[in-house]
């Protein structure tokens, strides 16, 4: 969003999308909640060998009741000086749920005791949900009129880690202004956003202005994609060696949804165009579930394994594969294959395996963890002919990452194939 007001010291002029109901639109059909966890039975089961990206469920909410909003998710956006902030009002008169949707509101009501000419709804996550990297998916639709600003949007927890704004980073998911016929999805930091507030890294799409819209943006450690019902938008991609002005976007992020205007970008309203809705029909945020790199082994090179061989040596072979073309022999005395996983949420189980057996019977190899924040667990494998074997194991509570392994302890030959690890 836009920025018209530069506010000193250690506060962040912040930026809020609002949004519109158009009467008589109501959601078609049930609304459905997304898992992607995977039992361990059902990967033995289907022998599944390598798995895509997936992402799991971290934060939704679905807006099913009604009266005013989960307060364990949100809180109201209070009113202060920045134009999208001007006429926020904390009431359910401005917020509230009508059994599927959330609505956000602004009309120029008189209100005894608060004599501002408009009044609007936003509610924000700060202090009860923010994250570092995900997707996000918002269903939204809204009412075009004179003066209308209504937005969903994103600001970071710790709003000066990186200085006032725009230095530390906005993200624009859907702002639409007026009786434009598109909306526009914006990046702010401090290297494209200008002295007036506009940002060089935008994208103006058009949208269903008679029902609702997906709007969505994918964030990772390399990039910041932007959707509209499920199509790729824009792409702001982190430079190579960034400074934190072109890059402020690997700390935690909060969201907003917001029904503003009458001030700043969308400029002054037109009293019969009122009242303006946006309606939120869910917001969900997802979490990608780290995917195993070269998982059988069909990559030429063996990259992002590595191996450690002080007896022994590991190679990819084209014989005595399960699957494919290829598969990874250990031979010799002591070795060990590895690959360390990142990105892994504290406190949760996760599951490591894959398809292995040995030359001979009474050699012996085994799959398994360590460095996720308790003792290593491993599983031995001991067969002569391919067996699926997995191990389960959950991060300690500041721990986000793990080293998966086969190990060949003694003499011997073992081969590997079809590896796996997912989310439970």
């Amino acid at each position: 969003m836009k920025i018209m007001n530069l506010l000193m010291g250690s506060s962040i002029l912040l930026f809020s999308c609002s949004k519109t109901l158009q009467p008589g639109q109501d959601l078609a059909g049930s609304k459905k909640q997304a898992s992607t966890a995977t039992t361990a039975a059902a990967l033995q089961n289907t022998g599944l060998a390598a798995l895509s990206s997936s992402w799991d469920l971290v934060f939704s909410d679905e807006f099913n009741t009604t009266g005013s909003f989960d307060t364990s998710k949100w809180t109201y956006c209070t009113r202060w000086s920045p134009a999208w902030a001007k006429y926020l009002t904390s009431t359910t008169d401005y917020v509230s749920q009508n059994g599927s949707d959330l609505v956000l509101k602004m009309d120029n009501a008189v209100i005894a005791g608060d004599p501002v000419p408009y009044h609007s709804g936003g509610i924000q996550t700060s202090t009860k949900f923010s994250f570092l990297y995900g997707k996000v998916e918002v269903r939204a639709k809204f009412k075009q009129g004179q003066g209308s600003w209504p937005a969903i949007w994103m600001m970071p927890e710790t709003p000066v880690a990186y200085g006032d704004w725009p230095n530390s980073g906005e993200i624009d998911i859907m702002e639409h202004v007026n009786y434009e016929n598109s909306m526009h999805q914006t990046i702010h930091n401090g290297a494209v956003t200008g002295p007036s507030g506009g940002s060089s890294a935008t994208k103006t799409t058009a949208y269903n202005t008679a029902d609702y819209n997906i709007y969505g943006i994918i964030w990772s450690p390399s990039s910041i994609q932007f959707y509209v019902n499920n199509v790729l938008q824009y792409t702001y991609t982190r430079p190579a060696n960034a400074t934190t002005a072109q890059w402020p976007f690997d700390k935690p992020f909060y969201l907003i949804l917001n029904q503003s205007g009458g001030a700043g970008w969308p400029g002054a309203i037109t009293n019969t165009d009122l009242p303006f809705n946006m309606n939120v029909d869910y917001i969900r945020v997802y979490k990608e579930v780290p995917v195993l790199g070269n998982p059988g082994f069909e990559d030429t090179a063996l990259a992002p394994w590595g191996n450690w061989n002080p007896a022994g040596n590991t190679a990819v072979v084209t014989t005595n594969f399960r699957s494919g073309a290829k598969a990874i022999r250990q031979q010799g005395g002591e070795t060990s294959l590895e690959q360390v996983i990142t990105g892994l949420s504290p406190n949760t189980t996760y599951i490591f395996g894959g398809y292995g057996k040995v030359g001979t019977a009474g050699e012996s190899a085994m799959f398994g963890v360590k460095n996720y924040g308790g003792a290593a667990v491993n599983t031995a494998i001991t067969a002569t002919s391919y067996t699926n074997s997995s191990v389960t194991f959950s991060t300690g509570a500041t721990n986000s990452s793990v080293t998966v392994y086969m190990y060949k302890p003694v003499a011997g030959t073992a081969y590997g194939d079809d590896f796996y690890f997912n989310k439970l």
